[in-house]
């Protein structure tokens, strides 16, 4: 019997085998060795900008993206590196940083491109898919829904919630300084000021927002279901775990494996998600009904019921119509673009205004302002939003407010094609070259420092990091210093808000940036005309340090007590003590 020397080889199975193992390269050592080279592969790599530090972090540390640093770290690299840099992100994604307006204008204006989908992705497991991230033709056809609800006539309509509201808010604070007698005529009484702007700020923008009353300033210690659950789910944007970080970088596959099996973190977000997905629809509902009442006399003015007539309307064909869904996302959307950031503007203003005698010198200006207001008109500000809106000093402070210390620290960005992006200045590259524009590829992410390009010193003048209101005053006021240093290439960006980059620009410029500003006029004015606001350290006390995070827009925190959250100290001493 013949004895084979050599096992046969069966081609059937050699192809298999291969198949298998090419299968594996493309699925697991492909990426892998994609992940390893990708920073170094970019055309990014010949911008000046910090080495590798992390293996998946990049340039920072890894907790630079649980503790809310990120945008201090944006701000290092522009010192260190110049405007125009390049850094290595989370997952060791290169990003190109762009401190320049006329790259801001192309990029936002010219041919916009799409925000990041790193933070889509997460903004879409917590206000669902709205114009907060949406893209393309299905944001166009929300933002036309949309738009009569947010034009200037419109956000006047809402005046008196803003009155109403803020009248709660101001009752608040006299019955905190009452309680603390002669000492707040005297010293003024400390107040986390923080929390009381979050509670009105919540409940102007549930009225406003979509007729809710969350009713925070009266009812003390309870919480409506929806705050609940809105609460606990932005709780979950960010946990510190590896499995929020895994989600956070890896979305749906991550997400899927953890209803698999059952994550703890994972089971609640779902959770949080129904029961507000089943709340919303309650108050969409209610909504549809009261727009299909004839009397409009009686009709809501808020922004959902205004955008739910403005969806049936013959203006708007059934194919462009949002969708029962949508509408509901508006809800969670509206909270997270209209609440935390005001309410931390309005702490950010308030540091501006306590911390110096040049503060103290542009409250005495808005009372000024406020007092003539009142006592020459027939119907004051008070009473009639328009006037409120036409006090230039006030509309001064609000520009400069939003210019120094506005909620949003930088805007990223995805490049949709292969461009070419022009800059204002030209930039000396690592090999010592020198070039006026930035190649890039497609999907190439972009961050634009929005903090710099809002203070730069060579932009806005030797003061361009000093709060001073009077440089948006026109030449006839009373207030006017004569200067005015602002390099032209600001206006490369024509932003919807005077040149900032605070409320973005183009078709994805924010869309209630008017309800924002009036709202933040209302709540100053009724507070300066009652307090002035000194510093929480009494004299010979060590000044309190202030500082900020910005997990996803800034909020102010006191230095070395970061986990106790958005905090704003002060005294107020109520305006009859201190005249």
């Amino acid at each position: 019997m013949a004895v084979a020397s050599k096992a046969q080889i069966d081609p059937g199975s050699l192809i298999a085998y291969g198949t298998v193992a090419a299968v594996l390269v493309y699925v697991l050592v492909l990426p892998l060795v994609r992940f390893a080279l990708h920073p170094y592969a970019s055309t990014a790599r010949a911008l000046k900008g910090p080495p590798i530090r992390h293996w998946l972090a990049g340039s920072w540390s890894a907790d630079v993206y649980t503790n809310g640093r990120v945008a201090h770290e944006v701000q290092q690299a522009v010192d260190d590196y110049g405007p125009v840099c390049a850094v290595t992100t989370l997952g060791r994604k290169t990003t190109i940083i762009l401190g320049d307006h006329k790259a801001a204008n192309k990029v936002f204006m010219q041919t916009p491109y799409a925000r990041s989908q790193l933070r889509v992705s997460i903004l879409r497991r917590h206000v669902g898919r709205g114009l907060l991230t949406e893209e393309g033709e299905t944001h166009r056809r929300q933002r036309k829904v949309a738009n009569p609800a947010f034009t200037a006539n419109a956000v006047l309509d809402m005046g008196p919630i803003f009155q109403q509201k803020t009248a709660l808010f101001m009752d608040r604070l006299h019955r905190h300084v009452a309680a603390d007698g002669a000492n707040a005529a005297e010293f003024g009484t400390l107040k986390n000021i923080a929390h009381d702007f979050q509670k009105v700020t919540l409940d102007i923008i549930g009225k406003a927002g979509f007729g809710y009353e969350f009713n925070s300033l009266t009812n003390e210690g309870e919480t409506t279901a929806l705050q609940e659950v809105i609460t606990a789910s932005m709780g979950l944007v960010s946990t510190g775990t590896l499995y929020s970080a895994l989600r956070i970088f890896l979305d749906k596959p991550v997400t899927a494996l953890g209803r698999l099996l059952r994550v703890k973190e994972q089971v609640e977000l779902d959770q949080h998600w129904k029961s507000m997905e089943k709340l919303c629809l309650d108050i969409v509902q209610r909504a549809k009904e009261d727009a299909q009442r004839e009397d409009s006399s009686t009709t809501a003015r808020d922004v959902l019921s205004l955008m739910v007539r403005s969806n049936v309307s013959p203006d708007v064909k059934p194919s462009q119509r949002m969708s029962i869904a949508e509408l509901m996302h508006t809800i969670p959307v509206l909270l997270a673009a209209g609440h935390e950031t005001t309410s931390s503007t309005l702490s950010f203003v308030c540091h501006e205004l306590f911390k110096d005698a040049n503060g103290a010198r542009v409250q005495q200006r808005i009372r000024s302002e406020l007092q003539q207001d009142a006592g020459a008109a027939a119907q004051g500000w008070v009473e009639d939003a328009a006037q409120l809106n036409s006090l230039p000093y006030l509309e001064a402070v609000v520009r400069e407010t939003l210019r120094l210390c506005g909620p949003i620290r930088r805007m990223s960005r995805d490049a949709p094609c292969d461009d070419v992006i022009p800059l204002s200045r030209p930039i000396t590259l690592r090999d010592g070259t020198k070039t006026d524009r930035i190649q890039v590829s497609k999907g190439q992410g972009i961050e634009f420092p929005v903090q710099y390009m809002n203070t730069c010193e060579e932009l806005w003048g030797p003061d361009g990091k000093v709060f001073r209101p009077e440089r948006w005053l026109s030449e006839g006021h009373k207030y006017h210093d004569g200067s005015n240093d602002m390099d032209p290439s600001v206006n490369e960006l024509k932003g919807v808000y005077s040149h900032l980059l605070t409320f973005g620009a183009g078709s994805q410029m924010c869309i209630g940036y008017r309800l924002a500003i009036l709202e933040m006029k209302y709540i100053l004015a009724s507070l300066l005309s009652s307090y002035e606001l000194l510093p929480p350290n009494l004299p010979g006390e060590p000044p309190v340090q202030m500082g900020y995070l910005t997990p996803i827009t800034a909020y102010p925190v006191v230095q070395g007590e970061e986990a106790k959250g958005p905090a704003m100290p002060l005294r107020l001493r109520p305006i009859a003590a201190s005249a």
